[in-house]
């Protein structure tokens, strides 16, 4: 059976009170916000629109924003503890706030537009294009030193993977965005969006993206905070890791830039071992058969893994300190939405399953091997149940 798998970061983007902020200096409002509203709510009233749950691939966690009222929705509140906030978060949505509010309405409730950079890259972009990392290059370099070593510190087929990047300036290229909604939408009746139409939405991007200066030409991080692994399986598109520049941006203004581009990807690299290996098709050893809880148990799984790598000695090799700094910044978007198809563990939890993927580490590395994939996957399910027990105190 063929199976298409994307699957996408732990980032969490709670939306549901940005870019509708007071601010000091209330900006000039461009015309081109309020005449394209108008000219969409004319489309709508004839029966064209966007939905997000119109999207003609599969969602998937990539192209979900979890509200903030779903984070706080947990089956035993008093079993586990969840921040309100964490710092990663909070710097994303003060850079919403920077964005004009009727910028903010039209790019993300009406357009869409959030989409579009990642299922550009997903649908259009292969290895054969050119690709940088990081608004400006900068993240290039250590990319594809990360790709590189972690494929040769695993033992599974991977050279079939394409390392991409997801940029927020593409939203600038009305060619590639109208062929982006072409691919991606269908009308309220369900026939394709025409060329005329897409063409006219990729427009409005085009424009609204370059009125607003907090964007910088669409180099936000709305646009691009995240990353994700896709697996087509025996489908036309190739395997793919995708990197957001937005959410390598995050963790550098947090001051994780020496660590986070290997921790990122090498958590998404752990999603292809699960492919490849059919991880995904098995149940938690819990016996919990929730999609909820089979998100949890792979996600919890890639945790483990990308710590193990990160803090081998033949894998990244990095401070077990300042990963373990890195880490607790990176897990804490963990979330107790226990009934939601992308729940990833609370944090807690994914500290876990990194702790445990250190001690795993450790010994290996005093043995002076790697384990296979499988060998460290049966060490993770005779743990499972200790990870996931309720963590509050």
């Amino acid at each position: 059976m063929k199976r298409t798998v994307l699957f996408g970061s732990c980032v969490i983007l709670a939306l549901a009170t940005a870019g509708c902020q007071d601010q000091t200096t209330e900006p000039a409002r461009p015309s081109v916000t309020h005449d394209a509203q108008l000219s969409l709510k004319s489309l709508q009233a004839q029966g064209y629109g966007l939905s997000r749950s119109r999207v003609r691939l599969p969602a998937g966690p990539l192209s979900e924003r979890y509200l903030a009222e779903a984070l706080r929705r947990a089956i035993n509140p008093g079993d586990y503890v969840c921040p309100p906030s964490t710092p990663l978060i909070d710097w994303l949505l003060a850079e919403i706030d920077r964005i004009d509010p009727d910028v903010f309405d039209l790019l993300y409730n009406q357009l869409l537009a959030d989409l579009i950079p990642a299922y550009e890259a997903l649908l259009f972009e292969t290895a054969d294009t050119p690709q940088y990392f990081g608004y400006n290059g900068e993240y290039t370099q250590v990319m594809l030193k990360t790709e590189k070593d972690v494929k040769r510190f695993w033992d599974t087929f991977s050279s079939d993977i394409q390392l991409l990047a997801m940029h927020g300036t593409v939203l600038t290229d009305i060619e590639k965005v109208a062929a982006t909604y072409q691919a991606l939408f269908v009308n309220d009746d369900g026939t394709p969006l025409s060329p005329e139409f897409a063409e006219f939405l990729a427009t409005l991007v085009h424009d609204a993206v370059l009125s607003d200066p907090a964007l910088d030409g669409g180099n936000h991080p709305l646009f691009t905070f995240n990353a994700f692994a896709f697996s087509d399986f025996d489908g036309p598109i190739p395997d793919k890791i995708v990197m957001g520049d937005g959410i390598l941006a995050g963790y550098s203004a947090l001051g994780f830039d020496d660590v986070a581009p290997q921790g990122v990807y090498a958590h998404e690299f752990a999603h292809h071992i699960q492919y490849e290996n059919g991880y995904f098709e098995e149940f938690p050893p819990t016996g919990a058969t929730t999609q909820a809880e089979l998100t949890r148990y792979t996600e919890l799984m890639a945790d483990a893994m990308s710590a193990y790598y990160l803090t081998h000695k033949r894998g990244a090799a990095l401070n077990r300190k300042r990963v373990a700094q890195f880490l607790e910044v990176f897990f804490n978007i963990g979330d107790c939405a226990f009934t939601n198809p992308g729940h990833h563990g609370t944090p807690n939890q994914r500290l876990r399953a990194a702790e445990f993927g250190f001690n795993v580490a450790d010994a290996a590395q005093k043995q002076g091997h790697i384990l296979t994939s499988d060998e460290f996957h049966d060490r993770f399910v005779a743990e499972y149940s200790r990870i996931v027990a309720p963590d509050a105190t």
